[in-house]
Parts: C-alpha cells; sequence; structure tokens
C-alpha cells in the first residue's frame, strides 16, 4: 500500500511539473503582422495598447536618387485585437511614438501627427516644421519635440523646438495656433513632464550620426528656457524621478552616464555607465539598457534615492528597449546582420526578448526566434514586442513564472525523499 501511494505521488509530482514548464514555455499569445507587402527593409518601431487594442506600426525609408533630398520616410499603422484578429491597416507616415486618446489612436510620426478613429480612418492631422522625435501628453495638451541634424560646407549642426499645443476631442492637435513654441539650439529628441518641462537633445535611440552633441533643457510650463546642461553626448533617454530628471547620455563609443537633475537645473547625480538607449522608472528603481565598448548588452537597476547601482548584467546584443509589467523586467536585444548574397546585400536581424526578475537581473524566459526586438509595451499581464521586420508579439507575462516555489532544487530533493518512502515502503510490505 506505501508503495502504490508513493509511486503515485511521484506520477502526480511529474505530470504537474510537465503541464507548468509546458505553460512557462509557451507564454506567446499570437504572432502579429504589419506591411508584409513591403518590399523594403522594414521594423516595427512603435507598439502600444488602448481600448482593448494593439497598435503596431511599420516603418520603412524609400530612397529615389543618391541623393538625401531623396529618402522618403513611410510606415503604416495596424490595429490588432488582443486575441489576435486584425482590425485595420492604414497609412501614417514614419510612425516613432502611439498614444491611443480617448476612443481613437494619436500616432506621432517624423512628419507630424496622424489621428485615427476607432475603424482606422484619418481624422486629423498635424504636420511639424522638423522631424518629429518625441511628445507626450498632459491636461490636454501635447507638448512636443522636433528638430534636425544640418550638414553644410564640411560643419555639423542642429537645431529644433519644443512646443505645447491643443489637443482637441477629435484628435486634432492645434499646432502653432494654440500653446507655445521654444526655439532650441541644438535638435531635441525627448521630452518629460515633471517639477518642469524636461527636454533632452541629441540622436535618440534608433538613430546615429557623426555629428555629437547633446544637452538637457529646463523649460517653465508657460514655455521660458530656465537652464541648459551640456551633455557632450546625445541624450538617448530621458524620464522622470521625484519630479526630477533622469537623463541616460550615450555615444558611438559604447560609454555613457545617467544625470539626475532637480528643477533649478543642479545636477544630484553623475553615474558613468555604457552607452545608455532606455530608461525606465518604477517606483525608486531606475532600469537602464543600452551596449558596451565591446558590442555586448548591457541592463542595470539602481537605486536612485541612495545613487546606487543593485545589479548589473551582460546580454548578447544591444538591449535597447525596457519595459515593465506583471512585476517582470523585459528587454529588447539585437542588431542587424549585413551579409553579401550574390550581388545583393541583404540586412538581417539578430536578437531577441528577455524577461528578466527585477530584483536580480536572474533570467526568466527567453526567446531568440523574434529576431531584433525594437519596442516594448505592456498592458495588464500583456507585452507587445516589435521586431526588426513586419512583425510584432503578444506575450502573456503571467504565464512566465519566476523560480522561486516547487521547483528546482526543491523539487530534486522533494523527488529523492519521495523515492526513499518508495523503497521503505517496498521493505515494510515484503515482511
Amino acid at each position: 500500500m506505501k508503495k502504490t501511494v508513493a509511486f503515485t505521488l511521484l506520477a502526480v509530482l511529474f505530470l504537474l511539473l510537465g503541464t507548468s514548464v509546458q505553460a512557462e514555455m509557451y507564454p506567446v499569445v499570437f504572432q502579429g503582422s504589419v506591411g508584409e507587402d513591403i518590399p523594403y527593409q522594414k521594423t516595427i518601431e512603435a507598439v502600444a495598447f488602448g481600448n482593448g487594442t494593439v497598435y503596431a506600426a511599420c516603418d520603412y525609408r524609400m530612397q529615389a536618387g543618391k541623393e538625401l533630398i531623396g529618402i522618403y520616410y513611410l510606415g503604416l499603422m495596424g490595429a490588432y485585437s488582443t486575441n489576435g484578429s486584425k482590425l485595420w491597416v492604414n497609412g501614417s507616415g514614419y510612425v516613432v511614438k502611439i498614444q491611443p486618446v480617448g476612443d481613437g489612436v494619436l500616432a506621432g510620426s517624423l512628419g507630424g501627427f496622424v489621428f485615427f478613429d476607432k475603424d482606422g480612418h484619418i481624422v486629423a492631422n498635424a504636420p511639424t516644421i522638423n522631424k518629429l522625435y518625441d511628445f507626450v501628453v498632459g491636461d490636454g495638451y501635447v507638448y512636443g519635440v522636433d528638430g534636425d541634424v544640418w550638414y553644410s560646407n564640411g560643419t555639423y549642426s542642429s537645431s529644433g523646438e519644443v512646443f505645447k499645443a491643443k489637443l482637441y476631442e477629435n484628435g486634432s492637435v492645434a499646432l502653432y495656433k494654440t500653446g507655445w513654441v521654444l526655439n532650441l539650439t541644438s535638435m531635441p529628441s525627448r521630452v518629460r513632464l515633471g517639477d518642469v518641462v524636461y527636454v533632452g537633445s541629441g540622436m535618440p535611440s534608433g538613430y546615429s550620426t557623426g555629428y555629437r552633441f547633446g544637452a538637457v533643457y529646463g523649460v517653465s510650463y508657460d514655455g521660458k528656457l530656465l537652464w541648459t546642461i551640456r551633455t557632450g553626448d546625445w541624450v538617448r533617454d530621458l524620464e522622470v524621478w521625484d519630479g526630477k530628471a533622469v537623463a541616460g547620455v550615450g555615444s558611438n563609443d559604447g560609454r555613457g552616464r545617467i544625470l539626475l537633475v532637480d528643477e533649478s537645473g543642479k545636477v544630484l547625480w553623475n553615474e558613468s555607465a555604457f552607452s545608455i538607449d532606455d530608461l525606465l522608472v518604477s517606483g525608486n528603481t531606475l532600469y537602464a539598457s543600452g551596449i558596451d565598448e565591446d558590442g555586448r548588452g548591457r541592463v542595470a537597476a539602481y537605486d536612485l534615492g541612495k545613487k546606487k547601482k543593485l545589479w548589473e548584467i551582460t546580454l548578447p546584443y544591444r538591449a535597447k528597449v525596457l519595459a515593465y509589467g506583471d512585476g517582470k523586467l523585459a528587454v529588447g536585444i539585437g542588431k542587424f546582420e549585413s551579409r553579401k548574397e550574390g550581388n545583393v546585400t541583404k540586412v538581417y536581424s539578430e536578437g531577441g526578448l528577455y524577461v528578466l526578475d527585477p530584483k536580480n537581473g536572474k533570467t526568466l524566459w527567453k526567446s531568440t526566434d523574434f529576431g531584433y526586438v525594437r519596442s516594448l509595451a505592456v498592458s495588464g499581464n500583456l507585452l507587445a514586442a516589435g521586431t526588426a521586420s513586419s512583425y510584432f508579439y503578444v506575450v502573456d507575462l503571467d504565464k512566465i513564472r519566476s523560480s522561486s516555489g516547487i521547483c528546482g532544487p526543491g523539487i530534486f530533493l522533494l523527488t529523492i525523499l519521495l523515492s526513499m518512502a518508495v523503497v521503505k515502503g517496498g521493505g515494510g510490505g515484503a515482511s
């Protein structure tokens, strides 16, 4: 009888183990696609959740001739239900950010703003003077930054503007008609709202040039420049903690810095780091991702209150984007690989998605089948990952478990104890 019970317990244990592992190995809910018929190199540069919908923007460049003026930045916006059904696709321009607003969605493209209703119809648009790189929505207004890098007579320069414009219920943005515009002497690429309006200048993650420049600006909510901090290298990302700005600085040589700046322009913390690509703030913890001098990806966590590093890990490729959800940290990594095939040079993406334990950086789950993951978004337990292709993936983070609990060494020990019970039970039965 004891022998039968022990074997039954072992069988149940392994059945439960098999079910658990299988659930954790398959967290992908569905794979979606936008722009699969586009013949050019393409990438899902922006994803977002809103209104029970997954939005994804497929961007590409079409070049007509060898001159810079012959490059057209184009793209498509697509919408899927969270169960994987395609809802609509429409032309959008080269989208850099997606913001659901009301029953529709506001897309910020390099050419300006485009607003789509719930059925994917374009109901409003607002072109910007320069390339639009970032925007945030607050109190019925859009705060945005646009600019460009210029090359003339062997010399580089950059400029741009930060603006505030009214966002109406129909999705239209009243650019240059409401709010204010402030001109800046270097190209801004990030804007965030804190105790003041914080602006970062430099080439944002995903873009590059031989011209190194950068600054953090403090702007009042009525549009006046308060102070400027020159960083020397690009401000790749900008976030807010406790009303203060957290700026991630990076360059082509794999070295960077993290700055904590208050509303008066005082630098409270200046930390040496790898070249920063993305920042994420959760509570008092800052997560930073990027690339080091050897081309490896790096992810680190910092306690902003204590101004100290908590942990740092190395990944195979550039750690480009971060997202936090369901108590887990998602990291998109990758690189572009050029290969000569006959007389044609083709560009492939390599990389994948890592899901980490945010307390220590340990890998909970990873997939190297996605390719270069360049955009992430979270809603509840769902994660959307846009790749350097026409594909994006929706992952259920709730199916990815930490290593704690009844698994690993604990399972091994329990198996030994149950096996011992089998042996003892057998001896007792024989006597």
